[in-house]
């Protein structure tokens, strides 16, 4: 039995590299694939609420899908999901509602929920198809059919309400594992299934422990969090102990930059990173190469569609086709549960690698920080963080960024979580942040050098209040630490409401 499980193994190994290497992702195959996307997307809404609101029969082809049907948020596909909830049929789209997917919200109530049929689910399982192949084709030496594998995941089922299910959409997934993968993928659904995060836990060592772990995949701060529990109740210094094989990160919802010391230094070797750019809402990409430099490059995922609008003149949007490289666009995909042309409310930039249209993320809509029209996004403010991280040899393990007035300036208002309050005085954390974005950010050194923005400030908040901040929220099963803040009073708010413990004297 073993040996047809090792033949059948290794035949599935060789079709995933087949399938890989030969993957087309120039821009002229994706535009092709965009033109058959929409074909089939367009076919399998017609006699649906959206598609006649939409007057879709007189969109041709992707190309007037680009131009001419409006883009739209949440807000916009809401009242259409909030009539999916009451029962109504044909709304989105013609096939069965298998499921509400909620987003990481406050709570899982006030999540944005997205519905999700057959052709969603279908879609998301392709991705991770995807992202096995592009792994097994980069990494010759492991077989992700028969490697054992830790894939945390939230609850499949967080709340049931008229009849229909609602729940993250990793534990959802988590519940649509193949059976021939099932026996090497831990926890098991069970474990997944329980709600006492402490009990989910104990379960989930006991039952990996004597396992080959060799690829792990998750949320970072949950993967980090587990390794901890781990090393805890077995009294090991690193994890490299007990899964001496383990090589892969798969990771997902946030940039495993501020991370990848931490889960290094956690496992005991350096681990080969790879980016799953998913969301709620779709899976759109999969890691073209593994993570270096401080950056992801993806691959989109070819079953979507995609435009993009430029982020200073909404009115220009493109699609895979005339799309600028190396130029920050919101992105806006197309998905078969009648999300026609929704806005993420994320910025990216295409980039091309050889025959190859890549694509990394820049940061999110209204996020970043802009205090003088410098308009400093995520990344830079990321960059800034690992280089002071590395001057100072400092383990800053969480930050938060918000405007200040200091003196009567403005200025880049630093928290740090940091292990040793007393390691690194904060002015010279400033000092380095404050050259990073100098140099990251030309504006922001432009403002900077004529004293617009005045001096960066920066306070410490020792570390161990973070633990509480997760296990607060872990339970989300997307929880997202949350980074910057578009005001001071945003902060303080944030602060008293999430951190209440923190005393004035614990601020340095």
């Amino acid at each position: 039995m073993q040996l047809i499980e090792s033949i059948v193994q290794q035949a599935g190994k060789s079709y995933l590299q087949y399938k890989a290497s030969k993957s087309n992702y120039s821009r002229q195959a994706l535009e092709e694939q965009q033109l058959n996307n929409w074909n089939k997307i367009k076919r399998s809404l017609q006699s649906t609420a959206i598609y006649n609101d939409l007057n879709l029969k007189y969109i041709k082809s992707y190309y007037d899908y680009v131009e001419h049907v409006p883009v739209g948020d949440y807000d916009f596909y809401s009242p259409y999901v909030s009539r999916l909830e009451s029962g109504e049929k044909n709304v989105l789209f013609n096939d069965k509602l298998e499921c509400f997917g909620l987003s990481s919200g406050t709570t899982g109530k006030d999540s944005k929920k997205v519905p999700l049929n057959k052709m969603m689910i279908d879609q998301f399982l392709a991705a991770q198809r995807q992202i096995a192949a592009r792994v097994t084709l980069l990494e010759p030496s492991i077989n992700p059919l028969g490697a054992a594998r830790l894939t945390f995941g939230s609850e499949p089922v967080v709340y049931n309400q008229n009849g229909f299910d609602y729940g993250y959409i990793s534990g959802i997934l988590g519940t649509k594992t193949p059976s021939f993968l099932k026996k090497n993928t831990f926890p098991s659904a069970n474990i997944l299934s329980i709600s006492h995060w402490d009990q989910k836990i104990s379960a989930l060592i006991d039952e990996a422990m004597t396992q080959d772990i060799q690829i792990i995949s998750g949320i970072p701060t949950y993967l980090i969090s587990i390794f901890e529990a781990v090393l805890a109740k077995t009294h090991k210094k690193h994890i490299n102990e007990i899964w001496p094989n383990l090589k892969i990160f798969i990771y997902a919802a946030t940039s495993i930059n501020q991370y990848q010391q931490r889960m290094d230094a956690l496992v005991g070797h350096n681990l080969n990173y790879y980016g799953l750019y998913a969301a709620t809402e779709a899976a759109i990409g999969i890691a073209h190469s593994p993570f270096s430099n401080n950056s992801q490059r993806y691959l989109f995922n070819p079953e979507l569609l995609y435009s993009f609008t430029n982020l200073e003149n909404p009115s220009d949007i493109r699609g895979i086709h005339n799309a600028k490289l190396n130029t920050p666009y919101y992105l806006n995909i197309g998905t078969p549960n009648g999300f026609v042309h929704y806005s993420m409310k994320d910025v990216v930039s295409l980039e091309q690698v050889n025959d190859e249209i890549t694509f990394t993320f820049v940061g999110r809509k209204n996020t970043g920080i802009n205090l003088a029209a410098e308009k400093v996004t995520d990344n830079q403010i990321l960059n800034a963080i690992m280089e002071a991280k590395n001057k100072t040899q400092s383990d800053i393990h969480h930050y938060f960024v918000s405007p200040r007035l200091i003196n009567g300036k403005n200025c880049y208002s630093w928290t740090l979580f940091v292990t040793d309050l007393n390691h690194t005085k904060p002015t010279c954390f400033a000092e380095h942040l404050d050259q990073a974005m100098k140099i990251g950010n030309p504006d922001y050194c432009d403002c900077r050098e004529i004293e617009v923005i005045g001096s960066p400030h920066v306070r410490l908040i020792n570390h161990k209040y973070l633990a509480d901040y997760f296990a607060a929220n872990r339970s989300k099963g997307q929880f997202k630490m949350k980074t910057t803040f578009q005001s001071d009073l945003e902060y303080q708010n944030f602060l008293a409401d999430h951190f209440p413990k923190v005393q004035l004297e614990d601020l340095q």
